[in-house]
């Protein structure tokens, strides 16, 4: 094994929603001198931000394959938690939406699972180097879509009330149920119901979309304490 202090060490957080397959991937990484495998974490885990702050990867190796456009929302937590965080998608997944999706929310490569696991060594460290890898077959409508001007987003977020815009940004910080109810000085019965609300007025069906779409808004982690503090000054 080569010396430690002669090696740039990256470290990985694998996340992942087979723990079977996460296991197994980190003892494969963990083999390799230049690789530290941190941790890993469930994509559906409502402490992703906060285990992905705690663990401050350098790269996240993330699956999207049963996430179908919660990917990109996903994409958005994992990169909003850990400042320049290098994304690599790692996933059975076919669809060119989905490769769109992760090139658009910042992913810097993807690697289906049915490559060997040297390729992904190999991706692993040409991200670290700066470099983007996408397969050849895909890298055409990646090209031609980033290509693309997005178009103007309005805001979708004015339709919410102020407490709703707070309960929201305590979402994009991946507050639970109860964190939010002791945050906010209100019962769980009354988180639940704004909840609801701001899944009904943005027209989506889960914390992961709601999220996406504050994020699309330009909320980041770190405004709750802003709001909630200026509202009380």
């Amino acid at each position: 094994m080569a010396d430690d202090r002669s090696v740039d060490i990256h470290r990985v957080v694998v996340v992942d929603g087979h723990r079977m397959f996460a296991e197994a991937l980190t003892m494969t990484l963990s083999a390799e001198d230049d690789l530290r495998v941190v941790g890993s974490v469930a994509p559906a885990d409502p402490d992703l931000p906060g285990v992905l702050g705690r663990l401050r990867p350098d790269v996240a190796i993330v699956d999207v394959a049963r996430l179908g456009v919660r990917s990109a929302a996903l994409l958005d937590i994992v990169s909003g938690a850990v400042a320049d965080v290098r994304i690599v998608v790692l996933t059975g997944s076919q669809d060119v939406g989905q490769v769109v999706d992760a090139a658009r929310a910042g992913a810097l490569a993807w690697v289906s699972k049915e490559r060997p696991s040297a390729d992904l060594v190999a991706t692993i460290r040409a991200v670290c180097a700066g470099h983007a890898c996408y397969p050849p077959d895909y890298l055409g409508v990646v090209l031609r879509a980033l290509a693309r001007p997005s178009a103007p987003r309005a805001d979708r977020l004015a339709v919410l009330s102020r407490q709703e815009r707070r309960v929201l940004a305590c979402m994009v910080d991946g507050a639970t149920g109860p964190e939010l109810a002791a945050e906010l000085h209100v019962s769980p019965g009354t988180v639940r119901t704004h909840i609801q609300k701001i899944f009904t007025k943005l027209g989506v069906h889960s914390r992961l979309e709601a999220v996406r779409i504050a994020r699309e808004a330009g909320m980041r982690p770190g405004d709750a304490a802003i709001m909630i503090g200026h509202d009380c000054s």
